[in-house]
């Protein structure tokens, strides 16, 4: 990017009611990320997702977008699990 702005945070618990669960929720909050490098996506105060919201973001989207790194953070041991199962 030329304006050196290359990495952004996506705070989950400030973007959603509940917890993510589903396909559109995750194609939502990835528009306009293939405009960053690096994306933090922070599981902070989430106790879980739905496979859809995963595989949608840590398979489709990271295929379509190989060049960016999704770097989830503060995940709870039930999003862990969610987010291993989709990876594998």
């Amino acid at each position: 990017m030329d304006s050196g702005f290359d990495k952004t945070i996506l705070p989950l618990k400030n973007i959603f009611d509940a917890a993510p669960v589903s396909r559109s929720q995750a194609k939502r909050i990835c528009t306009n990320l293939d405009k960053f490098k690096i994306v933090i996506i922070d599981f902070g105060g989430i106790s879980w997702m739905g496979q859809g919201f995963a595989h949608q973001i840590f398979v489709v989207f990271q295929n379509e977008h190989p060049d960016i790194t999704l770097e989830p953070i503060n995940m709870c041991e039930d999003v862990m699990k969610m987010y291993k199962h989709v990876k594998m």
